[in-house]
């Protein structure tokens, strides 16, 4: 599991002060905390982190005199740069189930021509820590046009240790031939002049 070392935060100190320190404020709440624990992380340890995993990832956040096993639950960016305002941490305890989501990952899009369109980055679920997972992969290799992805053709469908909290047959992606696409485009903006 990650650890990401961190620092009590005080709350006196405004967000945007701290963003110019260098500092990421973070929160830590749920499980069996009584309330949300404040923190701060370093920019680049928080950039790093960020770059390498997904939201629904689990990691330690290490504060010194105290170690919280979490669950990567949310991050807030300004617009218009995208820098990281905050994060959210959701604590965990072991006999807990709680929500989480998978990140969906396409592979092998380079090997397939055709137009992927993605209707959904991830699915929601439920599940104890230890059963938590970070992504799904869907191999787009060898898809064809008219391919359609449902969260039922996963295996993920069929892991006792997990219940979904969408349809089995929410439709993740579909494939299309460029060339029809591109037709129905310009014949959908013909129709609309």
């Amino acid at each position: 599991m990650d650890v990401l070392k961190a620092e009590y935060r005080d709350t006196k100190v405004k967000a945007k002060k701290l963003r110019k320190m260098g500092f990421v404020p973070c929160t830590i709440y749920g499980g069996d905390l009584k309330e949300s624990v404040h923190i701060q992380i370093p920019f680049p340890d928080i950039n790093r982190f960020v770059s390498r995993k997904l939201k629904g990832s689990t990691l330690t956040i290490d504060l010194g005199d105290k170690q919280y096993n979490v669950l990567y639950k949310n991050i807030s960016r300004s617009a218009p740069n995208l820098e990281i305002e905050h994060l959210e941490f959701q604590h965990l305890i072991a006999d807990e189930p709680v929500n989480s989501v998978m990140q969906i990952v396409l592979v092998n899009k380079d090997k397939n021509p055709n137009l992927i369109q993605l209707h959904m980055e991830e699915i929601p679920y439920n599940a104890l820590p230890s059963h938590l997972i970070e992504s799904v992969t869907i191999d787009l290799d060898r898809m064809g046009p008219g391919t359609v992805v449902k969260v039922e053709d996963l295996d993920i469908v069929n892991n006792p240790n997990i219940r979904l909290l969408i349809p089995a047959d929410t439709v993740i992606l579909s494939v299309s031939e460029p060339s029809k696409v591109a037709e129905e485009e310009t014949t959908e903006a013909a129709a609309g002049e």
